[in-house]
């Protein structure tokens, strides 16, 4: 069943753009976590196979549901910038609060 979801030019301009290494980073292991669900990422897939099979990611899974579901937000906080350099968004995870990552 579709969803649609009607927005007016004032919630248009509360939006914001931006790009996140961090965010795409992300994306990118949740793929690889899970290949049978990503089929149109396939031709990437096979590119990266090679490259990948030789890295332990067993702490990336720690952090990465298995079945679908919730990643905590500290994981991707939103950029603050249109386009974030990826070391700052990484700063700005290495600084999370540990309190908040419980």
């Amino acid at each position: 069943m579709p969803l649609h979801m009607q927005f007016g030019a004032d919630d248009l301009l509360r939006c914001r753009f931006a790009i996140s290494p961090l965010c795409q980073t992300h994306e990118a292991v949740r793929t690889l976590r899970r290949t049978e669900r990503h089929g149109y990422h396939l031709p990437w897939l096979r590119r990266v196979r090679e490259a990948v099979a030789g890295l332990d990611l067993s702490e990336l899974w720690l952090l990465m549901p298995g079945r679908g579901g919730y990643t905590p937000d500290f994981l991707g906080p939103p950029p603050d910038v249109p386009y974030a350099p990826f070391e700052d968004e990484l700063a700005r995870l290495r600084a999370t609060d540990p309190a908040e990552a419980r």
